[in-house]
């Protein structure tokens, strides 16, 4: 039976709730994280994702950063950290709920929403000088023309949408390290699975009225890409070694994200 909208984003939210409590999110949230984050608060981020963020936001002091579908948060603490005011927005109460009291821990002053994603009805327009939505966002995105028309809407005239995500050209395979690339769906097969194409994703954005500034295609940068929590906790470094060397492990040889930047004109 197909769901509606609203069974859907119910379904979303009760799914992230539980895996909030996984051991997996559990160990996003200890001390050994949070100190990591805390020392060095640009390791939440992709390298050269934080290259591009200074690029174009190069002073975050009191700059407004919106975050939807902030999951573990680490970008949202390190965003205010280094001095940007930040909105932290969820579908999941139990996230925004463990968020929360880091912050707290941390002595940031995040401001956390339960929102959906799609709509932002509890974000006020023009309010921010960036969006930023990372990795595993669109996964669970029904409607991104919706998406992107609602991050045009709370951007200020001359304000940056960043996204981070895994790079589509990865989903037609079945994505094993150490193996020959296998090939399980067609690229255009977007749904059921919401594995969004680069048109997809560029043309919402174009569409809500959002000028592309730039595009980077990124290599992963440990083997979390490759590998779960559970499968991590049981390999040894020698067993990951080379793992983003595409001689050793050919699925290596595509591009593992992509970040796209634009602006609201005005």
């Amino acid at each position: 039976m197909k769901l509606n909208n609203n069974e859907m984003i119910d379904q979303v939210k009760n799914f992230w709730n539980e895996t909030s409590d996984s051991d997996w999110y559990k160990s996003l949230r200890t001390d050994e994280r949070i100190n990591r984050l805390k020392e060095k608060p640009e390791s939440a981020f992709h390298p050269a994702v934080y290259e591009l963020i200074r690029k174009y936001l190069p002073d975050m002091q009191g700059k407004r950063i919106l975050l939807p579908s902030s999951g573990d948060n680490h970008a949202a603490f390190a965003l205010a950290m280094m001095g940007a005011k930040v909105t932290s927005a969820d579908i999941s109460e139990r996230q925004l709920e463990s968020a929360s009291e880091i912050a707290k821990q941390l002595g940031l002053d995040i401001e956390f929403v339960c929102d959906d994603t799609m709509k932002l009805s509890h974000i006020a327009d023009q309010a921010y000088d960036m969006v930023f939505t990372s990795n595993g966002t669109l996964s669970w995105i029904s409607d991104i023309e919706g998406m992107y028309s609602n991050v045009q809407r709370v951007l200020k005239p001359g304000g940056y949408s960043i996204m981070y995500d895994m790079h589509p050209f990865n989903r037609p395979f079945s994505g094993e390290a150490w193996k020959e690339p296998s090939i399980v769906k067609s690229y255009h097969d977007v749904l059921p699975d919401l594995h969004w194409r680069m048109q997809d994703i560029l043309n919402a954005q174009i569409k809500a009225g959002l000028s592309i500034c730039e595009l980077a295609e990124l290599p992963a940068v440990d083997a979390s890409f490759w590998f779960s929590y559970a499968e991590l906790s049981e390999k040894n470094p020698e067993e990951l070694e080379g793992i983003n060397d595409w001689k050793k492990n050919p699925m290596a040889a595509l591009p593992a994200w992509v970040t796209v930047i634009s602006r609201k004109n005005g």
